[in-house]
């Protein structure tokens, strides 16, 4: 039969149903159900610190070398688009994951909900593929110093590919991430009465899995074996 459970949290109430033969109540207390305050201050200090360095420091070496024409080369030009990518990660997304973390709900809207792992997923294969481009670029230099050598022009085709690519693997997000309250609506608490959650929604988990799995061998193994082979080669010779 249906029977509610009420969880006491403080001076909060969980009511969840379920079904089962008999039913019964239950009441218990917790010191408190939100993260302790060295706990916030710790990840506070922890994202302040990356972000701080992450938006000067690539910002720094993004415009000493643009503003030096002698330091474009194909090597350095590839540290400014990677550099570039990691710098959208600082601003565009490790704020609002910290607010996310510490609030434990989201606040910013739906269209940042979509775009805040959009933007991640495609800084993080940009700068895994710039990298790559990295490796190959050194391979050629030291392996086959007389053979093809990537050019400046090389590196702004790739980096205009590298871009793409990025954007479409990353479009899932745009598509399947949603702001909602339904992982909440089993129960209820006070204090999270419309208050909604960020997470993808895929149409069912078999396509979940082959988007991660894509990406998995997208963004790590692929790029690893490529870069490792490049680097082994490298080794090998010297």
């Amino acid at each position: 039969m249906n029977s509610t459970v009420v969880l006491r949290v403080e001076n909060h109430s969980i009511y969840y149903n379920f079904s089962k033969n008999n039913s019964q109540f239950l009441a218990f207390e917790i010191d408190d159900c939100h993260l302790p305050l060295a706990m916030i201050f710790i990840l506070a200090l922890a994202y302040g610190a990356v972000i701080i360095l992450g938006v000067t420091g690539n910002l720094a070496l993004i415009i000493i070398i643009l503003r030096q024409k002698e330091m474009r080369n194909v090597t350095n030009i590839l540290i400014v688009n990677l550099s570039f990518s990691d710098l959208l990660v600082a601003i565009m997304c490790l704020p609002f994951t910290f607010v996310y973390t510490i609030m434990d709900h989201w606040v910013f809207g739906e269209a940042m909900c979509k775009l805040n792992p959009f933007v991640q997923c495609v800084s993080i294969t940009v700068s895994i593929f710039s990298l790559v481009l990295i490796a190959v670029e050194r391979h050629q230099l030291i392996i086959n110093p007389r053979g093809w050598r990537p050019n400046n022009r090389h590196a702004y085709v790739a980096i205009a590919v590298i871009w793409l690519l990025a954007v479409a693997s990353s479009l899932p997000f745009l598509i399947y991430q949603v702001m909602t309250d339904e992982p909440l609506q089993n129960f209820t608490l006070d204090e999270y009465n419309d208050k909604y959650v960020c997470y993808d929604k895929f149409p069912s988990e078999s396509d979940r899995l082959s988007y991660t799995t894509l990406l998995l061998v997208l963004q790590y193994f692929g790029p690893l074996g490529f870069i490792f082979i490049c680097y082994f080669k490298r080794y090998i010779y010297a």
